[in-house]
Order: C-alpha cells, then structure tokens, then sequence
C-alpha cells in the first residue's frame, strides 16, 4: 500500500476539514441494500461507481443557515436570513451570504478552508458524486478546477454552473456539496496501440468474460424491469487485488477450461452436446 497523502487545512469561521466519502443508503447510494431478483437496479449495485465514488474527500456545507441559490428571471438569488450567523461573520469583515455572481452562467461561494497538498501534488474539486445521482436538480453543479494549494495560502471558493431558471441548489449545514481528489501537479500521456499478443490477450480475456459470466460471478438476477446484472467485474477486481492482475489471465483461462468438463460430464448422462451448448448458452443470456 502507498503512503497517504498529508493534507494540511486551516478554517474559517464553522469550517471543517474534508472527510471520506461513504455511500449513503437509503439516499443518494441507493433506496436499499436489496441485491435480488426483482430488485432495483440501484447506483451502488455498480462496483466501477463505488470506487469512484468512495476515493476521494468531500467538502461540506459549513454555514448554520440554509440557503436555496435559485434562478429567477434570469438572476442568481441567495435565499436565505444570515442575519443570525452575520453577527458573527462582521466581527471580522465578512458579510453573508457567502455566494457570489461573478461570470456569467456562474457563481462562487466560500469554502471556509485553505488545504495544503503536497507540491508534487495539486488539490481538485468536482461535483460530488450524490451529483451524478439525483433526481430533484438541487445539488450543486461543481466546475471542475485545479488548485495549486502548497504555494497558495488562500482560503479557497468553489464555483458553481447556474441552475436553469425558476431551478435551485439546496446548500444545508453540514450537508457535502462538492468533493476533492488530491493528484500528481503533473501528467503526461503516452498513446501507443496495443501489440498483437497484447490485443490477443486482452481479445481471449474479453471472450472468456463475455462467454462465461455465471461461472464468473458470484450474484446473478434480473431488476425489476427485467435488464440482467452480475457482480463478475466486483469478483474480479477482488481477485485482482488479492493476487495481483497477472493473476486474472490464469483464472480464466482455468473458466475456460470448465465448461468442457460439465458438458463432459452431462454426456455421460446421456444428453447431447448441442443441447447442453444450447442450454448453457440461455443461462448466460445468449
């Protein structure tokens, strides 16, 4: 395992440092932990958007009062009595709301945190990933930028797309409204086609996985509308992670070598082996 990665943070006024990610069910995850026949086909069902969406850190809404930042007649407006909170605030030269119209078809707001990364490193921000799943339009839309944190002392703001008119952003205290992935400051890109033994490999992988995704996975069912779903990527990545990558070609090929031996054995049993290829092929949806 590779070291962590040190982030450093100060606050202002009720800001908190990031924290992980954790998928929310029932909520933005998924409406329950049902992974069966019938069920809905939930997000955290799918094992590429967990990972994605559990790496890195999320940034929460630090302000006591909630605020609907809405579009109306095609202005930004901040809704919302800070008047409580800006007793505070103008102690030290700071009025609410914290948001700002600063480019069209944007705004900004406060962060309420400077976070230092390491110089090889820079601090990015996006949306969270309850974004990607949500159904109301009232979380916000992040701007994806870049910061360069370890020699920029600023507390820093997150910019915000605009709602579309008469639609708003609900901003409540302590709710995550956006996330960070801290990575390399620098990153080159080398675009080289595979070579024919690599494309075999990979072609030989591709057509094991594809022929054989019940004796792959672990969970095979169908959701309620009927669209068909196995965790054989989620099996996978586990035995990647155990073993190592090389190990995925010797696992397959060791799948490959199976069904022959049923089908084998079925004949024994005095079925023919058009009707087991067939059969073998239904349950596998082809």
């Amino acid at each position: 395992m590779s070291d962590a990665i040190i982030i450093k943070y100060r606050s202002w006024h009720l800001g908190k440092e990031p924290r992980p990610i954790k998928l929310q069910i029932p909520g933005w995850s998924g409406c329950d932990h049902t992974h069966t026949s019938n069920s809905k086909a939930q997000p955290w069902h799918c094992q590429p958007f967990v990972d994605g969406s559990t790496y890195g850190l999320e940034l929460s809404y630090p302000f006591k009062t909630e605020c609907f930042a809405v579009m109306r007649n095609g202005k930004m407006c901040f809704e919302g009595d800070f008047s409580e909170e800006n007793k505070i605030t103008q102690l030290q030269g700071v009025t609410l709301p914290p948001f700002s119209c600063f480019a069209d078809g944007h705004f900004g707001m406060t962060s309420c945190l400077d976070l230092e990364v390491p110089d090889t490193h820079t601090l990015r921000i996006e949306s969270h990933p309850m974004f990607y799943t949500d159904t109301t339009g009232t979380v916000p839309c992040v701007v994806p930028g870049h910061l360069q944190t370890s020699w920029w002392p600023k507390i820093f703001f997150v910019v915000f797309k605009n709602p579309s008119e008469g639609h708003g952003y609900i901003f409540k205290h302590d709710i995550p409204y956006a996330q960070i992935l801290v990575i390399p400051k620098k990153v080159s890109y080398d675009i080289v086609k595979m070579s024919d033994v690599e494309i075999h490999r990979r072609g030989f992988a591709d057509g094991v996985i594809a022929d054989n995704a019940r004796q792959i996975a672990g969970n095979t069912w169908r959701s309620n509308v009927g669209h068909q779903f196995d965790d054989k990527y989620k099996k996978l990545s586990t035995i990647a992670s155990k073993h190592g990558c090389p190990h995925i070609l010797a696992h397959l090929e060791q799948i490959k070598a199976k069904p022959r031996t049923i089908i084998r054995r079925k004949l024994l049993k005095g079925k023919s082996e058009n009707t087991i290829i067939q059969n073998n092929k239904k349950e596998q949806g082809g």
